[in-house]
């Protein structure tokens, strides 16, 4: 930690209605909590587990990454590329996990012959946060690399991501103002003192109106302070969607691939649903 400084973590357990608890970090002064999306997988509705074997694997600096090639793909052609990052429990080393939320949607026939783009989902070190410097600094290493050794539109790189990975994206797109094209934050929370450094984004911002881990309030409050900032930025919450199936809502929502990766993807008026 910054100035030597040595952070604490406390544990605070919240009890989810027939499951095992939930576990929350205390933050630090400087950081925002992130919450757990424990046992997720078992916890969605209509969810298909992705077929883990289309996605080539690597490591870079210790982070474990998966990554889906363009369809129909030509080296001589740029493509956008998209960062996904994993809720709490998906953290590890096994290079699997972090597909269980999202996988399946990108690798969908009809989005990938749409929206050809390159897809990554790093993985998160065990006992890390999405929103921790160190880990920050590794992932954008991690894009910087990729980007540098196949055909990415620098112009084209957007970042994603759900509870924890929501918690990283408004991290991330602090941290490194003005990189990233697009943005989505599925159930999680942003510092709004930076919501200045945040407006470069399209931004969808999405929320569960009974989601007891992250309430929608939480979300709502970063999505207003970044459209007060200048941002573009699209809100929807679910009336019916809990912490578990908000994710599985969000990436059905009309113009969730459209926003994400067309060109003149701005302008989307705020709308709750």
């Amino acid at each position: 930690m910054k100035g030597g400084i040595k952070i604490i973590f406390f544990v605070l357990l919240i009890s989810v209605a027939c499951e095992k608890n939930d576990v929350f970090p205390q933050p630090p002064p400087s950081a925002t909590p992130a919450p757990t999306s424990d046992s997720v997988a078992h916890k969605q509705e209509n969810h298909v587990l992705p077929d883990s074997g289309m996605y080539r694997y690597a490591v870079h600096n210790q982070m474990p990454y998966r990554y889906l090639i363009p369809k129909n793909y030509d080296s001589v052609k740029t493509y956008p590329l998209h960062i996904f990052l994993h809720g709490i429990s998906e953290r590890g080393t096994d290079n699997e996990r972090q597909l269980v939320v999202g996988g399946e949607r990108f690798q969908a026939d009809s989005v990938r012959q749409k929206y050809p783009a390159f897809i990554l989902f790093p993985q998160c070190p065990e006992s890390e946060y999405w929103f921790n410097d160190g880990v920050m600094d590794t992932l954008k290493t991690l894009i910087d690399a990729f980007a540098s050794e196949h055909p990415v539109d620098v112009n084209q790189i957007s970042i994603g991501g759900f509870s924890m990975g929501a918690y990283g994206t408004f991290a991330m797109v602090a941290k490194y103002p003005g990189f990233f094209k697009a943005a989505v934050a599925i159930s999680g929370e942003g510092d709004e003192k930076k919501a200045a450094r945040m407006i470069k984004p399209h931004w969808q911002i999405f929320a569960g109106d009974k989601d007891k881990v992250v309430p929608k309030d939480k979300s709502l409050k970063i999505a207003k302070a970044l459209k007060k900032a200048g941002a573009s930025v699209s809100f929807i919450s679910f009336a019916e969607a809990d912490h578990y199936t908000t994710w599985v809502r969000a990436f059905s929502a009309p113009d969730f691939f459209s926003r994400l990766f067309e060109e003149d993807n701005g302008g989307a008026a705020d709308a709750a649903h």
